[in-house]
């Protein structure tokens, strides 16, 4: 499904008109492939899925400048219930200096807004030539690139949003790909929440849930969302196959299971890890000792304490020990 929103004049006097796609869309889905075929890996994979309408309630939109009909520049956001994520902000290298990115990005942020949308992240370099382009669209700095922009303030929109109420318990989907990235992007205290996604006090989770999103789809990996009544992920759990260096190769019958929560949700951790499969092998987690609620989280679900990394995490000069649990499932 398309539509054209405007037809802009560009610095150099040329017209372009700008087009917002949302899937399915079989007319322009081999012109955007072909206009990001740059991206590869799990992004590629996402794309082709949203084009087909394969991505359950995941509402993903793309905001082309096109010149006599061929796209040229394009940004991108994966969106539900009102919150989302910003990226694939690309113009091809020919066209670029003629005003195409900001025409693009003006409209989709004049579209998030007369849709009620209510906040979006995005990555980038840290004060570079882009980082600056966002602020000038209302993006502030959460950590570094990582940015967000607010409809409203901060503290209202997190009251809100976050506010404490029963919530769902349901298998990870790519509906739930920029709610669990609002979660990540909330400062958290235990000084590690996923070591599977690299995420720690706060993080940018827009890469590495698409590639979750990958291992789920071929069964190498499984998730759960507690889902509040707001619409938001308030805790989050995964089971992916526990990985040793850069190589990719995993332990076989070896399983990382990580577990976080907003911190008025922590008590939903428990129910969310006893919805994760039960795959048979070793389940390891690491929880830092201080975090006594995860700790007795995970004792609910069967793991038992079997080992302590000292000092493996420092933050402003002081140290954390990391209990290691584990537990088996299955035969030995």
């Amino acid at each position: 499904m398309h539509r054209v929103l405007d037809s802009v004049r560009l610095t150099d006097g040329t017209a372009a008109d700008i087009v917002l796609v949302e899937g399915p869309d079989s007319e322009y889905r081999q012109p955007i492939l072909s206009l990001l075929a740059h991206k590869g890996g799990h992004w590629d994979e996402h794309l082709r899925l949203a084009l087909d309408g394969d991505t359950d309630a995941l509402e993903t939109r793309w905001y082309l400048a096109c010149l006599d009909g061929v796209p040229v520049a394009n940004a991108m956001t994966v969106e539900r219930h009102g919150v989302g994520i910003l990226g694939h902000v690309y113009t091809v290298v020919e066209q670029r200096q003629r005003g195409l990115c900001k025409a693009v990005l003006t409209h989709l942020m004049e579209d998030f807004r007369a849709r009620g949308g209510r906040a979006l992240l995005l990555g980038t370099g840290f004060e570079s030539v882009a980082y600056r382009i966002y602020e000038s669209f209302g993006f502030r700095s959460l950590e570094g690139g990582f940015m967000q922009y607010l409809r409203e303030p901060m503290d209202e929109f997190d009251a809100d949003w976050f506010r404490l109420e029963p919530a769902t318990i349901c298998a990870a989907r790519w509906e739930h790909w920029p709610l669990v990235a609002m979660l990540g992007a909330r400062t958290d205290h235990t000084g590690l929440r996923s070591l599977a996604w690299g995420l720690r006090s706060i993080g940018n989770l827009e890469s590495a849930y698409c590639a979750f999103m990958q291992q789920v789809r071929r069964g190498e990996a499984a998730g759960v969302v507690a889902v509040s009544e707001t619409g938001a992920a308030v805790a989050c759990t995964t089971m992916v196959p526990f990985q040793v260096g850069s190589t990719g190769k995993s332990l076989p019958g070896v399983w990382l299971v990580d577990a976080f929560a907003h911190s008025l949700h922590r008590y939903k951790l428990e129910a969310a890890l006893g919805a994760l499969p039960r795959r048979e092998g070793k389940h390891i987690a690491f929880v830092p000792v201080t975090d006594e609620e995860r700790a007795a989280a995970y004792a609910h679900a069967s793991f038992l304490r079997e080992g302590l990394l000292g000092g493996l995490l420092r933050d402003s000069g002081v140290e954390t020990d990391v209990a290691i649990y584990g537990r088996r499932i299955g035969e030995r």
